[in-house]
């Protein structure tokens, strides 16, 4: 889309806007969906549902991590702080 249609205000010159105007049509022309599951249901969807993938990063926020090691407010916040591993190459 670009400047002379309606809804859409350009920021920059030029600048055009990707816009989806198939509504809810899905036929063999597309080809990408983007979905996100919302509620799981009887069986798993293999390579999906079945695994659980651990979170990258843990709270940074020393009440959140208190909150997640069970810990009480007298200990040491910075030893349990779970760091990215860094990566040394170059």
């Amino acid at each position: 889309m670009c400047k002379g249609h309606s809804c859409y205000r350009p920021r920059r010159t030029g600048e055009r806007k990707r816009k989806s105007v198939r509504g809810c049509i899905v036929d063999a022309n597309l080809s990408v969906l983007n979905l996100v599951i919302v509620k799981k249901g009887e069986k798993d969807i293999p390579g999906l549902t079945d695994i659980t993938v651990p979170r990258r990063l843990g709270p940074k926020r020393a009440s959140r991590i208190h909150k997640l090691f069970n810990l009480s407010k007298e200990d040491d916040v910075r030893q349990y702080v779970l760091r990215k591993p860094l990566n040394k190459e170059g």
